[in-house]
């Protein structure tokens, strides 16, 4: 049998830092070991058969030379604008000409919004379309995997690609439009709108309401290609339609779950000024299901940083959804693949895994440029297809009639 293939690092001094973004990208995304050794333990240091060794910022023999930028030689969150170029951020000096952890680390902690300095836009999202760096190429791609592979490519190294697939999480935002709803807000609703006259045809005689295409969704997508949110609060006026206690809610969520698919929660538009609602809708939606609720993605998109972190942990959530781009397509996090969330401020790996989706609907629909959302979402599936990983997309039950009838041909 063929001896392991690893990765010796030997860097200035073995971080917390460097070791967590070591483990995530080469260990948790491809089966490589990695082992970090200070400039002073590397004499003494043996080099396993088959393993590499690759000098960070050191001098001496190795393998291969990564560019050194000294950023994970600090312990602070103080913002930092690196350099960036067409591939991605702390282009340098080295047979590696990047410096992958320090990218890599920026880019998985979302470490700008400790001290973010560029605001919020009116939904109190953070204002991405301000950064500098927003329009950069890189953001298209899983550019953080694509570098993963290169680095190994340098090296002689050559590993098994992810399995591919794709899914989309549907956002249950509003169950129906018209329909189980009244009172003066409905009235006065179907007045200044103008389609009181469809409202009514939905609530007396039965028309369908335009929002109810669960029964279409199922029909078209399995449990393999679909996970669903369901938003369960009104507190706010861009929360819910529909009462989180309507029985059609809570008939729903127990017949998706029943069928196989998975269910998560969809904190509502304050969750991230009231945290403690969190809790609240979560367990509304494990008293539906009988069981406890470990998914999540913030409604809106609406997070504070890393305060999120914390929030989904105490609740018990393992996996979040909610780290996508809300003004634009491309990878957040980088990567198609699952990151363990890691709070710089304490310096700590935290229990709960963070998926990157690659595109909401509404980035594309609310400017009405149908055909641009399907070419964003043919070039994503090639994309992620030859990277390997996995394709996550946000549509909502509201624009299914919307969704391209190129990904309902997808291969199921």
């Amino acid at each position: 049998m063929a001896a392991p293939t690893g990765l010796i690092w030997r860097a200035p001094e073995a971080t917390p830092r460097l070791r967590y973004v070591l483990r995530v990208v080469f260990s948790d995304w491809l089966g490589i070991p990695c082992q970090v050794v200070s400039a002073a333990e590397a004499a003494k240091t043996e080099v396993p058969t088959g393993w590499r060794l690759l000098a960070y910022g050191t001098e001496g023999p190795a393998d291969l030379r990564v560019a050194y930028s000294g950023f994970l030689a600090q312990s602070s969150t103080e913002f930092i604008l690196p350099r960036w170029d067409e591939k991605g951020f702390f282009p340098g000096e080295g047979d590696y000409p990047w410096d992958l952890p320090a990218m890599a680390f920026y880019v998985l902690t979302l470490y700008p919004l400790y001290h973010w300095p560029y605001g919020y836009d009116d939904f109190g999202l953070y204002a991405w379309h301000r950064a500098p760096f927003y329009a950069a190429p890189f953001w298209r791609e899983p550019f953080l995997l694509k570098h993963a592979y290169a680095l190994l490519e340098r090296l002689g190294l050559r590993v098994e690609r992810p399995p591919f697939r794709w899914e989309v999480g549907w956002d249950i935002d509003h169950l129906y439009q018209w329909k189980g709803r009244g009172g003066l807000r409905w009235w006065l609703g179907g007045l200044l709108r103008r389609d009181l006259p469809q409202r009514l045809e939905v609530r007396w005689k039965g028309a369908l309401d335009p929002y109810d295409t669960l029964a279409s969704i199922l029909a078209a997508f399995p449990p393999a290609h679909s996970r669903f949110f369901f938003l369960l609060s009104q507190a706010h006026r861009r929360d819910s339609l529909v009462s989180p206690h309507h029985p059609d809610v809570r008939a729903w969520v127990q017949r998706l779950d029943q069928r196989g698919y998975a269910v998560g929660i969809h904190p509502s538009f304050m969750t991230c000024e009231k945290p403690h609602r969190l809790a609240q809708e979560k367990n509304l939606l494990e008293t539906y299901l009988g069981h406890p609720v470990y998914e999540s993605r913030q409604h809106y998109l609406r997070y504070r940083w890393p305060q999120l972190l914390h929030s989904l942990v105490e609740v018990g959530i393992q996996t979040d959804y909610t780290l996508a781009f809300p003004e634009r397509s491309g990878f957040l996090l980088g990567t198609t693949l699952p990151v363990a969330a890691y709070d710089v401020a304490s310096d700590r790996e935290l229990p709960l895994k963070l998926v990157g989706p690659a595109l909401m609907d509404q980035v594309y629909l609310r400017r009405g440029d149908v055909e641009g959302l399907e070419r964003e979402l043919e070039w994503l599936y090639q994309v992620v297809r030859e990277v390997g990983g996995v394709l996550h997309v946000i549509w909502h039950n509201s624009t299914w009639a919307r969704l391209p009838e190129a990904v309902r041909r997808w291969p199921k």
